[in-house]
């Protein structure tokens, strides 16, 4: 799998990150405290130290991306992921985008400018759900990305129609959350993105029993 592409996205976004780091070393006093969580109504209710609010989350994308190399070299269904690279690509610069995000919230808001961070992580999230949810059911089954119960990996059929219902639902989640975070508001938004995500999850794999026992070609043993 050639991954020049998100290989470059990723080390940008790693630079990035350590310039935040670096630029917040020099203007935070040794004794700042940097907010690491926030309530559902915005509220700071968590914090760490300079050192480790600074380097935490960098940390994180460092081993995310190294963790990212290695699987398609570890991959039982190698071939499956190669094929399926366009929503692993997705998921992998997603999930890597907004960690750096919330970095660079963290640390500005500790400068002191003022932030929504829970309201513009939630909006975040939410549209990462959207478009890693149009790449789902793409997908083809492997042991890294997707839902991967007994009966997915044991039925072509079941794998493919149980991440078109995921993605379609992801879809449906993330405008429900987008809906709820500018009409409502945050603390709202937040538990619907739990509720929704959770049934999604829930429902695609109910339905991935189901579509197995409709296969004809199952594995059975």
């Amino acid at each position: 799998m050639n991954l020049r592409q998100p290989l470059t996205i990723s080390l940008v976004l790693l630079a990035a990150m350590a310039a935040m780091s670096v630029w917040g070393w020099a203007v935070l006093p040794d004794t700042a405290r940097l907010v690491s969580h926030w309530s559902l109504d915005g509220t700071p209710d968590g914090s760490m130290s300079k050192p480790l609010g600074l380097l935490l989350l960098p940390a994180i994308g460092l081993a995310m991306v190294l963790i990212m190399i290695l699987v398609p070299r570890i991959e039982p269904r190698r071939d499956n992921l190669i094929s399926s690279r366009k929503a692993f690509f997705v998921f992998w610069i997603g999930g890597l985008g907004v960690l750096a995000f919330s970095h660079a919230m963290i640390v500005l808001a500790a400068t002191g400018t003022a932030l929504d961070v829970p309201g513009t992580l939630i909006v975040l999230i939410a549209l990462m759900i959207a478009v890693g949810g149009n790449y789902l059911g793409k997908v083809r089954s492997n042991f890294f990305l997707g839902i991967r119960t007994p009966w997915t990996l044991s039925s072509e059929l079941s794998w493919e129609k149980s991440h078109r219902l995921l993605g379609r639902l992801f879809v449906l989640s993330a405008l429900a959350t987008l809906v709820a975070r500018f009409a409502v508001g945050t603390r709202e938004a937040f538990l619907v993105f739990a509720a929704t995500v959770a049934a999604s999850a829930l429902l695609a794999i109910v339905g991935s029993y189901v579509y197995w026992r409709q296969d004809p070609e199952r594995h059975t043993a």
